[in-house]
């Protein structure tokens, strides 16, 4: 029956087939198992009924054409052989339809990503509509994969060489303005009318009545193509440090087939998918895609609790987290208000808003319209008006609690009885902020990063008293604004703040203990954190690090407890990047080398040591694995997946080691436990392993 399938096949009275791809009962549409199988057996179809002319493959869904392959089919590929014979079968069922004597024009409203660009190229003619969410893109490098049915071959013959190497590496889209341009689609139309131009243009291509012209991009060839992959690898090697093979194996497929045959190009392509799919890195990365699916859909309060309806959202504070988050609030179609102290404060708020929004719409079709709806949607005020008729306000004010608490009772006089009062704290326990609230039940922690428009976690914390409809709107609120939520309880750093707190003070330690400051850094990064603790600490400016230590310190004792040199530093007037004088020297913002005169501020002064890159990176690793088991350990977080998610996603946990759970269960429970109890008699009590790992280990359980 036509709704149990996945794919259904119409033809017209022109001899036009059309295939619908509409996953019954989910939003997107996905490459599962039966849809592939389904395609086999229409394209079969279509190629043997001699009363078919031309197909065209289009989505019965309202925004998206393709989100790319069901990745929990890659479960099945247990070995390099599977993997490799894998991408050898999709290779060739998506080659049958570019070896097609017939037409194929591909009909792409919405998302067309990963697989389903795949498909998309092995069409003769694609048309894009120009709906705001209609992005091309091969994205699988963001899960330890490369494209590997016929993407690496086909986009690196259809546009600039350049440009193809950039979408594969980064997995970047690309929108529709630019994809005609350099001729990844031929031709833009509104969605309203999609299937009706597809239909008409299959069958003018079949009769020969329409020419595909798109422009032609020649490639490179010897020295200039060498200078291209060498640019590309030099990138590669800057911006992953030789940790993740997969971009590596991309352009190894795409120099392959470029310079010994596309079917040369084919068979690097398979080989390179099949090592990548068994590999460490793309079996973490794919953790945390499923772990961070699971959590976007995880309320923490079950089914039956149904958030409220918010259609205005009120911010306290217009700098940079508070007008990141009015301009996320407008972007998802919220109407806001934004308050600060004075006119010239919301004048900055307003126009960083602004700026968000033009990075991300700019270079679209229509990008000034699309800006414009957004922005109108934010206004601001140096007082309470507008307030008496929000749903939720979104407090993102200094890090004091008296001020906290000042907002938290004024704010509280004006607002409707029904509205949530969330607080963007990011160390302060929302018991200690909620006693200034007459509505505890309706108050509840949402802890953004920054900036806010690129990070793509929130972190709510609930006390005892808040109401489960307060939590299940901020889950809604969150997922609306296309960002992954990870619900925890109250308590003194929540999660986040906690195991970020202890992997900088880790970094602390060892510069008491007499080592460089860079030589500490490339610990960190030397396995996959994206900043040194040092370097991050001037990110976040050295007073609040100072100020946050001290607060984690008195909360949670020995364990939290660093070295006192941070406050001379402070009173010496660095602050870090902000004031331009911190650890590192800065030029006009920018980081520089260290700065060799704070080393007079720190214990050893100037007479530093080397030290072994790769115990520090022993140390920051299990510095935040075992704190992290800390947090699962007393209930502040509810379960080890959110572990993963807000370690990987919030605090830049290595991704490649797939968050400190499952880097956990990689390594063994035992070996974990026996590496901490030999960091512990080096130095001391702050490696002293958690209960819950020790039980662990003597059981043999796993966290997943």
């Amino acid at each position: 029956m036509a709704d149990s399938r996945i794919l259904n096949l119409y033809v017209n009275d022109k001899g036009v087939a059309t295939i619908v791809i509409d996953l019954p009962g989910e939003r997107y549409n996905l490459l599962k198992r039966q849809a592939v199988e389904e395609l086999a057996e229409l394209i079969t179809i279509f190629e043997q009924d001699e009363r078919i002319v031309a197909l065209v493959i289009i989505s019965g869904k309202e925004d998206n054409f393709l989100s790319g392959a069901d990745i929990s089919m890659f479960a099945d590929l247990t070995s390099v052989e599977a993997g490799y014979k894998g991408s050898l079968e999709a290779q060739k069922l998506f080659s049958r339809l570019y070896n097609s004597k017939k037409p194929v024009v591909i009909a792409i409203n919405g998302i067309c990503v990963g697989g389903g660009l795949e498909l998309a190229l092995n069409g003769h003619y694609r048309i894009a509509t120009d709906h705001p969410k209609t992005a091309l893109g091969l994205p699988e490098v963001k899960l330890g994969l490369l494209p590997g049915a016929t993407g690496t071959q086909r986009l690196s013959r259809l546009v600039p060489i350049e440009m193809a190497l950039e979408k594969m590496l980064t997995g970047k889209n690309t929108f529709p303005a630019r994809a005609k341009f350099v001729g990844l689609i031929d031709e833009i139309c509104p969605p309203a009318i999609l299937r009706e131009v597809a239909e008409d243009r299959a069958y003018k291509l079949a009769e020969d009545s329409l020419k595909v012209a798109r422009p032609t991009w020649p490639v490179p060839k010897g020295e200039a193509l060498e200078a291209i992959f060498k640019g590309a690898e030099a990138m590669v090697n800057k911006q992953t440090k030789g940790l993740y093979p997969a971009p590596y194996k991309i352009l190894k497929a795409v120099k392959e087939g470029l310079i010994n045959g596309i079917e040369a190009g084919f068979e690097a392509e398979a080989r390179g998918f099949g090592e990548l799919v068994v590999s460490r890195e793309a079996l973490s990365l794919i953790h945390i895609f499923f772990r961070s699916t699971e959590a976007k859909k995880d309320s923490s309060v079950g089914d039956d609790i149904k958030p409220m309806d918010v259609e205005k959202i009120a911010v306290l504070g217009a700098g940079l987290m508070g007008a990141g988050v009015a301009a996320v609030s407008a972007d998802t179609n919220y109407v806001v208000r934004m308050k600060d102290r004075d006119e010239e404060s919301v004048g900055r708020g307003i126009s960083y808003a602004a700026s968000v929004l033009k990075e991300k719409y700019g270079k679209r079709r229509n990008s000034q319209t699309e800006i414009s709806k957004r922005f109108g949607l934010i206004s601001g005020a140096t007082d309470y008006s507008g307030f008496k008729t929000s749903d939720l306000v979104i407090e993102a004010v200094f890090e004091d609690v008296a001020l906290k608490h000042k907002v938290i009772k004024e704010v509280e006089e004006v607002l409707p009885e029904h509205a949530i009062f969330a607080s963007n704290t990011s160390a302060i326990p929302i018991t200690m902020l909620v006693q200034a609230s007459k509505r505890p039940e309706r108050f509840i922690g949402m802890h953004f990063f920054s900036p806010v428009h690129k990070m793509p976690l929130v972190e709510i914390i609930v006390t005892e008293k808040t109401a489960p409809e307060v939590t299940a709107t901020v889950v809604d609120v969150t997922r609306r604004y296309g960002k992954t939520p990870i619900v925890v309880n109250d308590g003194p750093g929540f999660y986040t703040s906690r195991v970020f707190g202890r992997y900088v003070l880790e970094g602390y330690c060892a510069l008491a203990e007499g080592y460089k400051i860079e030589d500490v850094d490339a610990g960190a990064t030397k396995v996959g954190f994206p900043v040194g603790p040092i370097t991050v600490t001037d990110e976040v400016g050295i007073d609040v690090a100072e100020k946050a230590g001290k607060f984690m310190a008195f909360a949670l004792g020995e364990r939290m407890k660093g070295p006192d040199f941070i406050s001379k530093v402070v009173a010496d007037g660095r602050m870090g990047r902000k004031n331009g004088r911190g650890f590192y020297l800065y030029n006009d913002g920018k980081k520089g080398k260290v700065d060799s005169s704070v080393y007079n501020l720190l214990p050893f002064g100037s007479d530093r040591k080397s030290g072994e890159i790769g115990e520090f990176s022993e140390r920051f690793l299990y510095a935040f694995l075992n704190e992290a088991a800390y947090c699962l350990q007393e209930n502040i977080l509810r379960n080890a997946r959110d572990g993963d998610v807000g370690g990987v996603m919030g605090i830049g946990f290595p991704p490649i080691l797939g968050g400190p759970f499952k880097f956990a269960d990689t390594e063994g429970l035992k070996t974990v436990v026996d590496t901490l109890a030999k960091l512990e008699s080096k130095f001391g009590e702050r490696f002293k392993a958690a209960d819950i790992l020790l039980e662990m280990a003597k059981t043999g359980k796993t966290f997943f």
